[in-house]
């Protein structure tokens, strides 16, 4: 993984260097900022899949360097790149799905509609709402307390047994129950600061799955939340633009925030039997301490 990410990070030295220079000439962008976007490019790709909420470091890290340009629209395009790594990483449940229907199977596909449709209601409902707060470093900093419990729970739930539930062999059990508890857990996290992938997984513990299985259906049910997303700001994104950066910048941090990303969601998958969790969750906990005694 380290070479992957030594490689991404030579690639996007050249793209920075070059497009950095060509935007500072036309449009007056620091060539500081061109590195920050990247930064930013880096810290959504290894929090988007570590439970430590992507969406509260993007604030934090904006916040931290005064980054102004991009807004929503380069937002949109760090998560399609690291929509990407999810895609790629889980190529082969991503093919079944789609063979499913051509071969009478339609579980796997009623499954991901119910886990959906919790943060497909509540994102168009209080899309507003959570616009207005999704800026704010307190509204992170509570976002994060509210990951670090969850991640608690999470881990308290593995380890109600003296063994771990052990990984199914091939794809894991989809059960409604199952799609419901998670598929809330995922609407919570439109909240800012609230991990995506460390309150689903948790709620899949809770639910008494192997954290395998949890990790697996967690990234798999992100697939259609992610796209469907980015779908309704798309049409914002599009009419605000990237401010300063032009389509070079934009296109080289989302390519590398997939790469990073991709690198990220490996190591989870490694580290989540060792039972992770609690340090997630103290980092979290300490993060969202001081984005409120900060952000109040």
């Amino acid at each position: 993984m380290l070479p992957m990410i030594d490689a991404a990070m030579n690639g996007a030295a050249a793209v920075g260097r070059t497009a950095g220079q060509g935007v500072q000439d036309a449009a007056g962008l620091a060539e500081g900022d061109v590195w920050n976007v990247f930064f930013l490019a880096i810290i959504q790709g290894l929090t988007e899949f570590l439970p430590v909420s992507s969406s509260g470091h993007l604030v934090l890290g904006k916040s931290v360097m005064g980054l102004e340009t991009g807004g929503l629209a380069l937002d949109v395009a760090l998560h399609l790149g690291t929509l990407g790594a999810i895609v790629w990483a889980f190529r082969r449940d991503v093919l079944s799905l789609l063979r499913d229907p051509f071969e009478g199977r339609y579980m796997s596909w009623v499954w991901l509609v119910v886990a959906t449709l919790p943060v497909a209601v509540i994102g168009l409902v209080f899309k507003d709402s959570i616009t207005a707060a999704a800026g704010t470093v307190f509204a992170a900093g509570c976002g994060l307390l509210v990951t670090s419990v969850a991640l608690m729970v999470g881990e308290f739930s593995r380890r109600k047994f003296d063994a771990p539930a052990a990984p199914t062999d091939g794809p894991p059990p989809l059960r409604l129950r199952d799609a419901v508890v998670m598929g809330l857990a995922q609407a919570a996290a439109i909240w800012p600061g609230v991990s995506r992938s460390g309150s689903t997984i948790s709620a899949g513990l809770i639910r008494g799955l192997s954290a395998e299985d949890a990790a697996r259906l967690s990234f798999l049910m992100s697939i259609p939340a992610i796209s469907g997303a980015a779908i309704v700001e798309l049409p914002s994104a599009i009419s605000e633009g990237f401010g300063e950066l032009n389509s070079l910048v934009v296109l080289g941090a989302a390519v590398l925030a997939g790469l990073v990303g991709w690198s990220a969601l490996r190591m989870l998958l490694l580290v989540l039997r060792k039972g992770s969790f609690p340090y997630f969750a103290g980092y979290c906990a300490v993060l969202g301490t001081v984005a409120l005694i900060v952000g109040g």
